[in-house]
């Protein structure tokens, strides 16, 4: 079972395009919101986000894992 607080985290990352803004968006420290994506990436066995640029994008695992994590 995914837990909904990385849902939340990776949605909001990918919305904002920045780990910064995403994480005073939900309330949490920037280090809290990687360890989170981290957490994701791992449950989930796939690299998520393209974080060499800025924006930070999904990656197309990303993207399809977004409209699953939108869903629920």
């Amino acid at each position: 079972a995914l837990d909904l607080r990385l849902l939340s985290s990776f949605l909001a990352v990918v919305e904002e395009g920045h780990f910064g803004r995403a994480a005073a968006r939900l309330f949490l420290s920037p280090p809290a919101v990687t360890q989170h994506i981290r957490r994701l990436e791992s449950q989930v066995g796939a690299r998520l986000l393209d974080r060499s640029g800025s924006p930070v994008v999904p990656t197309a695992a990303g993207v399809r894992f977004a409209g699953h994590a939108r869903a629920l």
